[in-house]
């Protein structure tokens, strides 16, 4: 690339902004524990004592203290969902956020894919999410 230029930015896995609602993939590990993932890790890291979980295959990718997360667990609100940064398998809980809501043309979805996994494999497709926005 020549030195000023600019690069386009390219959409990532967890995120669609074709429209004006910005809709994120979200996953709430919470999902992926209750489905005993075999793609849900933890180790313990040896300088800090803690324990920390996370997704193999990045799916999310954060690693999520363990202690903190049983401990938001136990409260009404639990620990919440966290954004898709990598691809998800067709077995991945997720959902779609969308950061803004509105009424005229400029939020009618142009993505509707974009609630589907993958076209990849015979349980690639979901039914699509067609959400009342």
């Amino acid at each position: 690339m020549e030195p000023g230029a600019r690069q386009a930015a390219r959409p990532k896995h967890g995120e669609c902004r074709r429209c004006s609602h910005w809709c994120d993939r979200v996953v709430e590990p919470r999902a992926c524990i209750e489905l005993d993932c075999p793609n849900l890790y933890a180790y313990d890291d040896e300088l800090s004592g803690r324990r920390f979980m996370g997704c193999l295959y990045k799916v999310f990718g954060v690693e999520i203290d363990a202690e903190l997360f049983a401990e938001a667990d136990r409260t009404r609100a639990g620990w919440g969902a966290v954004k898709i940064t990598g691809t998800p398998l067709p077995h991945c809980p997720f959902s779609v956020e969308p950061a803004f809501a509105g009424d005229d043309e400029q939020f009618e979805c142009i993505n509707p894919r974009f609630f589907d996994c993958t076209d990849e494999g015979p349980e690639g497709l979901r039914a699509f999410d067609l959400r009342n926005v």
